[in-house]
């Protein structure tokens, strides 16, 4: 049985400096992305983030971002 990964939707412009992108075809997050959750942590400051990635169409990773937990839907 495969395990889907849990998913959120992105509410904000993220900046520049939590996101990196991951293939040729990445680009930078936007409003409204449903992004796939992976591994929670908190912040610098203290605040609960989790890093998350948006699968292409062919299933490969197009960024990685770290996302506060107030940031999806």
């Amino acid at each position: 049985m495969k395990i889907e990964p849990k998913r959120a939707r992105l509410l904000v412009v993220l900046p520049a400096s939590r996101y990196r992108l991951l293939s040729p075809q990445g680009r930078a997050p936007r409003i409204g992305d449903m992004v796939e959750l992976d591994q929670a942590y908190t912040g610098p400051d203290g605040l609960p983030m989790v890093l998350t990635y948006l699968s292409g169409p062919s299933g490969e990773s197009l960024y990685e971002a770290e996302v506060y937990e107030s940031e999806l839907e």
